[in-house]
C-alpha cells in the first residue's frame, strides 16, 4: 500500500500552515501594566491549541487539494470455487428447440436462449469463481478473459443467446478455452464447461494436441450435451458406427481418453438442462487461492472532512471569544 498525489504541486500550499504558529488570530487587548496580570496557563494552552488547529486545518486543506490516493494493489485471498471457462456452441443448430424444430434467432425457446439463461443463473450463484467465455461455431470467438466481474460475464453469456450461424467445430473452441490457463498459476480447480448440441470429426493431430493441453493445464472437462430426444445417447454405441453420422458418440469416447476428470451430462429438455447445470455446480467447490486487484482509493475526502472539524473548532472558539 503506497500513497500518491494526483496534484502534487498543491502540497506547496501546506507552507501556509506555519503562519498561525507565529501570528495570533485574536485581537490584542491593551493593559496599563502587564505586571499586574496574573499567570493564566489555561489561556496560554487555549491560545496554542487554536493556533495548532488553524495550522492543521490549512495543512489538511492543502492535502485535500493535492488529491491523495492509495495506489491500486493486488491482495491474495482464499475462497471456495474454481476457474471456469464457458465454451458455448453458436452454430446454426442451436437455433432449434429440443425437438429439432428450427425456431430462428428471435424465438424464446431455442437451445441457445435456454442455455444462455441458465448459464447466467449459474454465474450468479457462483459468487467467488473466476469465469471466462468462449463462443464457437466454424471458428472460435474470444469473448471474455478470466474475471470476477460477474455482471460482465452474465451480460456476455446472455448475449450468446442470439441467432447462431455456421457449423459445429469444437476443437478450436476448446483450444482457445485452455489458452486462458496458460498464464495462470494452478491455485484451484480448473474447469472447461462445454455447452453444445453436436460435434464434428477431429483430426488425429488436433486430438493429440488437445489431449496434451488438457493434461498440461490440469483442467477438468464437463460437457452439457443438448441432445435431440430422437438422437442417440452418448453411452450407447450406434447401430451403424460412423464418425460422420454419429460424431457425438466418438467425441464422447475421445473425451474419456483425455486423462483428466471428465463427465458428460445429456439434456434433451429444459428441465434436464437445468439439472445438468445444477450437477456441475455441486462438483467443484474446492479451496481457491487467488489474487484480487483493488482499485486506487481517493483519500481527499478524509482530508477535507478532518479540515472541516478543525475549522468548526476554530469557529466555536471565535463564538466564545470575549470582546472588551
Amino acid at each position: 500500500m503506497s500513497l500518491a498525489f494526483a496534484q502534487p504541486w498543491a502540497l506547496l500550499l501546506g507552507l501556509l500552515a506555519v503562519i498561525p504558529l507565529f501570528k495570533r488570530g485574536q485581537p490584542t487587548l491593551a493593559y496599563s501594566s502587564l505586571a499586574r496580570l496574573p499567570e493564566d496557563p489555561l489561556s496560554l494552552w487555549i491560545d496554542w491549541s487554536l493556533r495548532v488547529l488553524a495550522s492543521l486545518g490549512l495543512l489538511l486543506l492543502a492535502l485535500g487539494i493535492a488529491e491523495p490516493y492509495l495506489r491500486e494493489q493486488w491482495v491474495e485471498k482464499i475462497g471456495t470455487g474454481a476457474h471456469i471457462v464457458l465454451v458455448v456452441d453458436r452454430s446454426s443448430s442451436m437455433n432449434e428447440n429440443f425437438s429439432g424444430t428450427y425456431l430462428g434467432g428471435t424465438a424464446h425457446e431455442t437451445k441457445s436462449v435456454l442455455a444462455a439463461k441458465l448459464l447466467a443463473e449459474f454465474v450468479d450463484r457462483r459468487g467467488q469463481d473466476f469465469f471466462a467465455v468462449v463462443a464457437f461455431s466454424a471458428a472460435p470467438i474470444y469473448v471474455l478473459p478470466l474475471t470476477q466481474d460477474h455482471e460482465a460475464v452474465r451480460s456476455a453469456v446472455l448475449a450468446l443467446g442470439g441467432r447462431g450461424h455456421g457449423i459445429t467445430n469444437i476443437a478450436p473452441g476448446l483450444a482457445m478455452a485452455l489458452a486462458h490457463f496458460s498464464a495462470q498459476p494452478v491455485t484451484g480447480s480448473r474447469i472447461v464447461l462445454l455447452v453444445s448440441d453436436g460435434a464434428a470429426r477431429m483430426e488425429p493431430e488436433t486430438a493429440d494436441a488437445l489431449r496434451q493441453q488438457f493434461q498440461d493445464h490440469q483442467a477438468s472437462l464437463y460437457w452439457i450435451y443438448l441432445r435431440n430426444p430422437k438422437g442417440g445417447k452418448l453411452a450407447e454405441a450406434p447401430k451403424n458406427p460412423n464418425e460422420s453420422t454419429t460424431p457425438e458418440y466418438y467425441l464422447h469416447q475421445y473425451f474419456q481418453s483425455l486423462g483428466v476428470p471428465y463427465q458428460a451430462f445429456e439434456a434433451d429438455n429444459t428441465l434436464a438442462l437445468q439439472e445438468a447445470i445444477t450437477k456441475v455446480e455441486t462438483l467443484e467447490n474446492h479451496p481457491l487461492k487467488y489474487r484480487q486487484k483493488l482499485p486506487r482509493q481517493d483519500m481527499s475526502g478524509i482530508c477535507y472532512g478532518a479540515a472541516l472539524v478543525c475549522l468548526l473548532a476554530l469557529l466555536a472558539g471565535q463564538i466564545l471569544e470575549v470582546n472588551t
